[in-house]
């Protein structure tokens, strides 16, 4: 029984130590992006995609 609550409160320190996922912000506005996606001519969705690709991506 004492074994199980070592390991029950290692768990929650490890849990409690653990730090939140940083997200990158986003370097396109949401209105842009709406504006851009929903004009559907090709100079805007690659204008997007271009903005899209420069983006840092978040790794899991």
């Amino acid at each position: 029984m004492k074994l199980l609550q070592r390991l029950s409160r290692l768990f929650w320190r490890r849990r409690e130590l653990r730090q939140p996922p940083v997200f990158p912000q986003p370097t396109i506005d949401a209105d842009e992006f709406t504006r851009l996606l929903c004009s559907r001519r090709v100079e805007d969705l690659k204008t997007l995609a271009k903005k899209l690709s420069q983006q840092p991506r978040a790794h899991a």
